[in-house]
């Protein structure tokens, strides 16, 4: 008995070790076992043995096996993968970050050359498709559609698609919010019944507002992702709710001129295409649904993108297309799930029969944003602001009838639907953008020195950028800030701030290590969207600089006082400051009387208001080298 009794703590120990063994491979993203600098030698087009596609066959998900009552677990959706992984040798599972709450965020790779690292992916003749689930994680019809799609590629299904195209899917994107698991999470989607994620991070961030200003990790490490790998095709799975209709699945993308002329012409040449082969699988859809009057649809709906921050606003400035996908919440979860599974086949399918034209048509949009950018280019305007435009097309929308009461909830009118009573109307499609603030392209931008905020920016989004490694003195276009608007409540945990802008030719100092940012590079109109202060997802209208408003440096009111009786003496400044007077609203201000005075004085502050930035307009000649 003693000797047993000695032992226990031995095996107890063992299995405890084993234990964190097991969870710190779990948390570590592991080494990419293909980061080589080899080339991918395709594989021979073989389907599974006959005991792998038995074992393939048996693999079921948790939305499967519980029928379509639930979603899997971060833990059982990473099972599942490894399970598949087993069987598939062109499959490969990684990690590309860690969430906030430290939890490894995963990628699959589809490759039938085991491609699985970006550089070896881009030396292949094939575009790579990205397939992205759960940025909102109560929206995961995507994640359980996409693990289906890999199923039916371990077994050899869509043959073309695993010849044709290197495929990239994140199963789930916001990783903690998915395991904030509650049936409450979404009082407007049909099931999973046992429960759904919630829609922002740990710490309250919609990851779908995060591309451009990168404020969380998450989109950090997506960002890395997307700089390693530069998908050719990038695909956004949700689901929306606001109007009961026929559709199961609605879809949009940005057209002209908010995306490049090449990934427009791509888009209108080959969606029909997938749209029919949705439709033939028996999946009804029509375009993403924003109704214009939320009482009345008959007024028509807005299926525009948005801006930057969105992933259909991002890609585009990285000229590539981006589909969103947007399943209806009302449907039932299986029937959303198949819906959505038969679209991504459909897309896939449609690129693996012309793989050249998706490749050629980014390609073709990178090479006309760096030959706009090049010194010797002719002078052209670049976009600042695009939104939705105001000529709708006509489109047949299967909306449900309804009645029109007075709500308990607001006293006002409210629309009540009848489900599945279909009312065909035909409606106002708003669908295009328009450019509504542009400006003429600079060669390139000087950020000077000291805005780490700035410099966290450019490199997260892999820009092109370089070092000043003497002073210069050139002539650039300086903004200067002034009359903030705030808003009246914070926005992801940021106060946005609208300004006036004024822009002048001036000559600086520019300071060694100052940072050049070159226009004849593919991804330069990120560099536009977050740096033109304009911009609707400018680091300015996030808040994120909004230290260049603030005086740091006062002047005593009895050393302005006799500072301006001094000025007083002469005619022109008496002149200005009795039209001054003339405003009410400066008269009445004593702190308003103050800064006027204060601004003329040789205390002033000139940096208040100017932006640490500069435009250069003129082909400079800098002397630089890679920033590190």
């Amino acid at each position: 008995m003693a000797q047993r009794n000695r032992r226990v703590p031995v095996l107890f120990v063992l299995a405890v070790l084993a234990v964190l063994v097991s969870r710190t491979a779990a948390a570590q993203p592991p080494r990419d076992p293909d980061d080589d600098e080899s080339p991918a030698v395709a594989a021979p087009s073989t389907g599974p043995s006959h005991e792998e596609a038995e074992a393939i066959e048996k693999l079921k998900t948790r939305a499967e096996t519980s029928r379509f009552e639930a979603t899997g677990s971060y833990e059982e959706t990473l099972a599942f993968l490894r399970q598949l992984q087993a069987h598939f040798p062109s499959m490969y599972l990684g990690f590309y970050g860690t969430s906030g709450q430290g939890r490894p965020l995963p990628f699959v790779v589809v490759s039938a050359e085991k491609a699985f690292t970006g550089r070896k992916a881009q030396r292949l003749p094939k575009p790579i498709v990205l397939i992205q689930n759960g940025i909102h994680a109560g929206e995961i019809d995507g994640k359980d559609a996409s693990l289906l799609l890999l199923r039916d590629l371990a077994l050899g299904r869509h043959r073309e698609i695993l010849d044709k195209v290197t495929l990239v899917v994140l199963p789930i994107y916001n990783v903690d919010g998915h395991e904030r698991v509650s049936p409450y999470n979404r009082p407007n989607q049909d099931g999973p019944r046992q429960g759904m994620g919630f829609r922002a991070t740990a710490n309250g961030l919609d990851l779908n507002r995060d591309y451009l200003k990168l404020s969380s990790e998450e989109a950090r490490s997506l960002i890395a992702l997307v700089n390693a790998w530069r998908p050719h095709l990038h695909v956004d799975d949700h689901v929306t709710d606001g109007v009961d209709m026929d559709w199961v699945l609605t879809w949009t993308w940005a057209e002209a001129p908010q995306a490049p002329a090449p990934v427009d012409a791509w888009l209108r040449a080959h969606m029909p295409a997938v749209l029919a082969a949705t439709a033939k699988a028996g999946h009804k859809h029509g375009p993403y649904v924003d109704l214009v009057d939320h009482n009345d649809p008959a007024k028509g709906f807005n299926s525009w993108v948005g801006q930057p921050r969105y992933s259909t606003g991002y890609f585009p400035l990285r000229n590539r297309p981006s589909v969103l996908v947007e399943m209806h919440s009302y449907k039932p979860y299986q029937q959303r799930v198949m819906a959505n599974r038969d679209f991504l086949i459909a897309l896939l399918d449609e690129i693996a029969r012309d793989p050249t034209a998706l490749t050629k048509a980014v390609a073709d949009a990178e090479a006309a944003t760096v030959a706009l950018g090049k010194p010797d280019a002719p002078a052209s305007e670049v976009a600042v602001d695009v939104e939705a435009s105001d000529q709708p097309d006509r489109i047949r929308f299967p909306v449900y009838a309804g009645e029109t009461k007075t709500s308990v909830v607001s006293g006002q009118p409210l629309l009540l639907f009848r489900r599945g009573e279909v009312r065909e109307i035909e409606v106002p499609w708003l669908h295009k953008s328009k450019v509504v603030k542009s400006l003429p392209r600079p060669r390139g931008y000087l950020v000077l020195p000291g805005w780490p905020q700035i410099e966290a920016r450019l490199r997260g989004h892999a820009l092109k950028v370089e070092r000043l490694m003497q002073p210069v003195e050139i002539e650039v276009e300086s903004m200067r800030i002034a009359q903030p608007k705030y808003a009246p409540a914070t926005y992801q945990g940021l106060t946005r701030v609208t300004p006036q802008v004024t822009r002048a030719v001036e000559r600086r100092q520019i300071p060694a290590g100052a940072l050049w940012v070159p226009a004849d590079q593919p991804d330069f109109e990120v560099a536009v969207q977050l740096l033109e202060p304009e911009a609707p997802d400018s680091l300015l209208g996030w808040g994120l600089l909004s230290t260049v408003f603030e005086g740091k440096e006062y002047i005593d009111a009895r050393v302005l006082e006799a500072q301006a009786t001094e000025m007083l003496k002469d005619p022109k400044t008496a002149a200005d400051w009795q039209a001054a007077l003339k405003d009410d609203k400066l008269a009445g201000d004593p702190n308003a009387r103050y800064q006027w005075w204060f601004r003329r004085t040789p205390y002033w502050d000139d940096t208040i208001g100017l932006l640490p930035y500069y435009r250069v307009m003129k082909a400079p000649k800098l002397t630089t080298r890679a920033w590190q």
